[in-house]
């Protein structure tokens, strides 16, 4: 990640008083980590040719059409999320407990007005409800000892290599200024700081919560009972907050003057947007399904940011110890993310179980912001030279004893970066076991995931990246009616 570190860490300082979009911030936005029901996440997802599950509404809203009655699901997902650091050799570990909702929702069955059903046009199903499908909660702690340098120092050379003035940067350099820790030689005309050659215990906290949802309104006929289309029209919603916390402490009273420095920077996000998704499943022969779907770019109009930061200090000598706190920022700002195509295939092993597998096409590097007010040239090309097309993978099975069912599943996010330079891709690994009625049913998941990710605490021309590892452990239950 160091080339596209080093270029979001350009334009995280230089367009800070316009705008506080990244690069990073479309990644985020981007990446769709589906979730849902209970029985959706056993099988990691691998429903685009099964269908007949509530969660298809957000994949392959064919899925609908394969319903022959009406039902509600509710599904609640709690999650334990542990993170894991190395940075300079110290490693740090954290954990966060998170309550959340991993879907609810109706599917309402038509049936013709044939009542024989002896025409090709079998039934019309409609669907209405929410979907999860991204979870930011995390907290993540980063700790070492740099002999090298400082984050104060980064900040004197960006003041000197680009000749611009500390009121440029009102969110972290300004206040880096304003409480002595970077300061100016008049004689030099050069900014300088004190731990300029390192020797300091650096530590960051990062704490994200939030969440991707979706509400889905959707549309699916069955003809034949062989060919089955549907369509959704998704109104996704975003809300992220970020509450860092950034220290550096000297180590030995060598460092002249310096004692300690202290940046708290918090972050939040929201948006709504719109897309649409249309899909079809074909059953050329009783044991085998075939299913597409395409979604096209979201669009997100109202996207908004609010950010605010503090610095304080802390010098040998007291009188010299300063707090200061930038202005509340605010911009409102559109996005669009990707454009996604999904083949699946699924084989029905007679009333014994089956076999399914997804695959979906996504190019990161087509995210792009803008705004009113223009200024995302330089993000967007960086957004097109850091991230690349790949695809996702997901398979399942699930078998039947009786009324009850197991079900196992795996999935791979492929890393989105170009060339190499890091490896964000995310594995997960699921089982579960449902239990159905005839007015009823019931199921619970367990789901594992792990994701790597290198992680720079400022300019990658002057420090090492941390190692940080994210996993999560999510059990999902889903009550289901049939009506």
């Amino acid at each position: 990640m160091r080339k596209a570190s080093m270029i979001i860490l350009i334009f995280t300082s230089s367009y800070m008083f316009v705008n506080a979009q990244t690069a990073e911030d479309a990644l985020r936005y981007s990446r769709v980590f589906y979730s849902g029901t209970a029985r959706f996440n056993g099988l990691s997802g691998a429903f685009g040719a099964v269908g007949a599950d509530f969660s298809t509404l957000a994949t392959n809203p064919a899925g609908i059409g394969l319903y022959k009655g009406s039902e509600m699901t509710f599904t609640i997902a709690p999650t334990v999320g542990y993170s894991s650091s190395i940075y300079n050799g110290s490693l740090c570990t954290d954990d966060r407990v998170n309550a959340g909702v991993g879907n609810f929702g109706a599917i309402f069955s038509i049936p013709p007005y044939d009542k024989n059903k002896s025409g090709v046009l079998k039934n019309v199903n409609i669907g209405i409800g929410f979907n999860r499908q991204n979870d930011f909660n995390n907290r993540t702690v980063i700790t070492g000892v740099n002999t090298k340098n400082s984050m104060m120092q980064s900040y004197a050379n960006t003041l000197n290599e680009n000749n611009s003035q500390p009121g440029d940067y009102p969110f972290d350099i300004d206040l880096a200024v304003g409480t002595g820790l970077v300061f100016h030689d008049s004689a030099t005309n050069k900014y300088y700081c004190d731990a300029a050659y390192g020797g300091v215990i650096q530590n960051k906290l990062i704490d994200t919560y939030g969440s991707m949802n979706e509400l889905d309104f959707s549309l699916g006929a069955n003809f034949s009972d062989q060919l089955f289309v549907g369509m959704t029209f998704g109104v996704p919603s975003i809300n992220y907050y970020e509450n860092s916390t950034y220290t550096e402490t000297r180590t030995k009273d060598t460092i002249p003057n310096f004692i300690s420095l202290h940046y708290q920077y918090n972050l939040h996000t929201r948006g709504t947007g719109l897309n649409f998704k249309m899909g079809i499943i074909y059953k050329p022969a009783g044991w085998v399904r075939i299913g597409a779907s395409i979604h096209t770019p979201t669009w997100y109009p109202t996207m908004r940011d609010v950010w605010s930061s503090s610095m304080q200090s802390t010098f040998t000598n007291p009188d010299w110890n300063a707090v200061q706190s930038s202005p509340v920022g605010s911009y409102d700002y559109h996005l669009t993310t990707p454009f996604r195509a999904m083949g699946s295939i699924a084989f029905i092993i007679g009333q014994y179980g089956l076999v399914s597998a997804d695959y979906e096409y996504v190019n990161y590097s087509q995210a792009r912001f803008s705004s009113s007010y223009d200024g995302y040239t330089d993000v967007n090309n960086a957004i097109k030279a850091d991230y690349q097309s790949w695809g996702n993978i997901r398979a399942g099975t699930e078998w039947r004893l009786q009324n009850f069912r197991i079900r196992g599943g795996f999935a791979y996010f492929s890393n989105p970066y170009k060339g190499g330079t890091n490896n964000s891709a995310r594995y997960q690994v699921s089982g579960g076991l449902g239990f159905r009625a005839k007015h009823f049913f019931t199921d619970v998941t367990y789901v594992w995931s792990k994701m790597d990710q290198d992680y720079y605490l400022y300019d990658s021309r002057m420090v090492n990246p941390a190692a940080v590892s994210y996993y999560t452990n999510t059990v999902s239950t889903t009550v289901g009616f049939r009506f």
